[in-house]
């Protein structure tokens, strides 16, 4: 596994001489950002939308991914380029920007504050400071490779691409969850070890060449034997000895069949490996998913002996108590002290979980399932053979691909002389082609190393994508290891966002092809189950278009959610949003609202900022958290006014405040849910 990742928590943001946003005081916008939830609230065109990138530009510049796609997994360029002119806040302002505009933003990454400051006109950095010292101030990329360095991501493009789509969910957020291969994208640049993720990159990126000069060369080569064939039958050599060619076409004849039997035994020796290969891959690719099974099945059973051997919360806590309260410490890793008493005694107060803070149902004797340690005993032999058994396989595939190469050595010169003989028969059938005026037309020996070259090229992508598979087998592996922690968060987070039973699955059998002609492999992946109002058990939820559009987003959402929960470690992050207000019902509404500070509580240090519309609705009390169970709203304290940022007030005025009854009712509709 990969080593801690700390992503970018934002602080304060200063806007100067920015047409859109002048400020209360008409001194420009200045906005500190406190943990919890942050609304930035307003109507239609007021600028939400503008405000938000502009958090996001501040960090990742005026860079984009080289190639755009709508499935960031499938891009095998992984680069960014930066704009020449980035005119996003020039078009925005409507009117020609001055040099003099700017904006700093002052954020928190791996430790260390950071300061950027950049021109509104093009996003050039004019100064920046880390750690409270003066840097040089770098190009944009060269400012995203010192960010990724801080944050622990593995260089400028990941950092880039986890920011924008990770830790942004506005209108241009991708689909996550519901891609397969964006999953891998994300394993590979937040979890997994470093050296995987770059194997896989350089794997998917050299199959993808290779692969398309195999299939550009082939249609080059078939238009190129087309005029070749036809070049031959218009032109034949008359008056040549005949009987000549005859001879030197017998004997070539017969040393092409002693060849064509050599060449068939090298050949299905080759062939005959290949199968054995793959069948040694398939009975891996088994072993590996009976593994999973009865990893899991393990661990469900050891839960549930944990469970009858310590019925209940309370004696579950006393075991954990006689190593915290004595010289031992925790039983896990060893730290004891009286801080970590205290905590765990706070959260089994509160009725809740004292490892993972969930809340708890009291467990009941009669709820416990009997398993006795014989059971723990039976299955964890039977893991444990099945690792031996994937081991020999390993070990027999290597051997294996020894023998392939070995073959593959001896096969190639009989190749070479086949193709030989064969253009030396095919030269005196055709009694020797005249050569054609036209340049274009090409010689039979050009063709015949062409198709050797494009033999080369078939066994090249085909020799990638084992090593790619194999590479998506040691991610699996390492993916394992988290696979009961994120698809719990996961869980928690989609069955309270949508009020529904779902159920989250880690499986590694989607099917995938890198390449039109390279081989299919399997990736591991998330799949979400759930009931609806029509099935009342789960069932596979496989795509996005089987689910609504709002259990869509909150889905999404959630993955998001999980993700940043699992890099952060329940520390310091940020999440900023559009929320999905306008597809969404009253009781909806809330229930979003309500998950939303769950995940950024204001005693936590997490961030959360999220725009709203000013439309009536309870969402924006909601996210503030001034909604009580029994629906009343009650007023946001003064000390707290600043989580409310109110662009109504901040930015230029539109039209439709220009009309006093209108500006008067909307404003007032934030002005109640402040208090002083």
């Amino acid at each position: 596994m990969r080593s801690a990742i700390h992503l970018p928590v934002v602080e304060r943001l200063r806007v100067l001489n920015y047409p859109l946003y002048p400020g209360s005081n008409k001194q420009g916008l200045d906005l500190a950002f406190d943990k919890g939830v942050s609304v930035i609230a307003g109507i239609n065109g007021i600028g939400k939308t503008t405000l938000l990138n502009l958090l996001l530009r501040m960090l990742v510049g005026p860079t984009n991914p080289a190639k755009s796609a709508r499935d960031m997994g499938l891009v095998s360029s992984r680069s960014l380029v930066t704009a020449k002119k980035f005119g996003f806040f020039q078009d925005r302002a409507g009117v020609v920007l001055q040099p003099n505009a700017t904006a700093t933003l002052t954020f928190r990454i791996g430790g260390k504050q950071v300061t950027v400051t950049r021109r509104l006109t093009n996003l050039e950095i004019t100064k920046l400071l880390i750690g409270g010292r003066t840097v040089d101030t770098p190009d944009p990329q060269g400012f995203l490779a010192l960010m990724a360095e801080l944050s622990g991501l593995a260089n400028a493009y990941d950092f880039h691409m986890v920011v924008r789509y990770v830790q942004f969910f506005t209108e241009e957020r991708l689909p996550l969850l519901w891609s397969p291969t964006a999953q891998l994208e994300l394993f590979k640049m937040l979890f997994v070890d470093e050296k995987i993720g770059q194997s896989l990159n350089k794997l998917y990126s050299d199959i993808q060449g290779v692969d398309t000069d195999y299939r550009n060369r082939t249609y080059q080569y078939n238009q190129r034997k087309d005029r070749y064939e036809l070049a031959r039958a218009q032109n034949r050599i008359e008056n040549v000895d005949l009987d000549d060619v005859r001879g030197k076409l017998a004997a070539a004849s017969v040393e092409l069949q002693e060849i064509n039997r050599s060449y068939k035994t090298a050949n299905d020796h080759v062939t005959s490996l290949v199968s054995q290969r793959e069948e040694i891959d398939r009975r891996i690719e088994s072993l590996l998913i009976s593994l999973d099974q009865e990893t899991h099945a393990f661990h469900h059973q050891d839960a549930a002996f944990i469970a009858q051997a310590l019925p209940s919360l309370d004696d579950k806590f006393q075991m954990l108590m006689q190593g915290l309260g004595s010289n031992l410490g925790c039983f896990v890793c060893g730290k004891g002290g009286k801080r970590e008493v205290e905590n765990i005694s706070k959260r089994l107060r509160e009725q809740h979980c004292f490892v993972c803070n969930t809340s708890l149902v009291k467990t009941k004797n009669s709820n416990v399932v009997p398993i006795t340690a014989k059971v723990l005993q039976k299955i964890e032999q039977k893991v444990e053979s099945l690792r031996l058994d994937i081991g020999a396989q390993q070990r027999s595939l290597q051997d294996q691909d020894q023998a392939y190469a070995a073959a593959l050595t001896n096969i190639r010169p009989i190749v070479a002389k086949r193709h030989e003989l064969m253009m030396r028969v095919e030269q005196l059938n055709a009694q020797l082609p005249v050569a054609s005026d036209d340049a274009q037309t090409p010689l039979l020996a050009d063709l015949e190393a062409e198709r050797l070259a494009l033999d080369a090229l078939a066994e090249k992508r085909a020799d990638l994508g084992v090593k790619y598979k194999r590479q998506i087998d040691k991610l699996t592996l390492e993916m394992s290891a988290l696979e009961s922690d994120l698809g719990n968060r996961l869980q928690r987070y989609a069955e309270q966002f949508l009020h529904e039973s779902v159920s989250v699955k880690f499986t590694r059998n989607h099917r995938f092809k890198v390449a039109t002609g390279a081989a299919q492999v399997n990736l591991p992946t998330f799949r979400i189950a759930m009931t609806s109002s029509t099935h009342l058990a789960v069932h596979d939820r496989f795509t996005a278009t089987s689910v609504s559009e709002s259990q869509k987003e909150f889905l999404d959402l959630a993955f998001r959610m999980t993700l940043l929960d699992m890099v952060a470690d329940d520390g310091a992050t940020m999440l900023v949003m559009e929320t999905p207000e306008a597809s969404l019902d009253s009781w909806f509404m809330a229930r979003a609202a309500q998950m939303i500070r769950k995940f950024s509580p204001e005693e936590g240090k997490r961030l959360l900022i999220a725009t709203s519309n000013v439309n009536g609705t309870t969402m924006i009390p909601a996210l503030l958290g001034l909604v009580s169970n029994k629906g009343t709203v009650r007023k946001l304290p003064k000390a707290k006014h600043s989580r409310l940022i109110d662009l109504m007030k901040l930015a230029e005025e539109p039209g439709v405040l220009k009309d006093d009854e209108a500006k008067q009712k909307l404003s007032s509709e934030l002005r109640s849910y402040l208090g002083s």
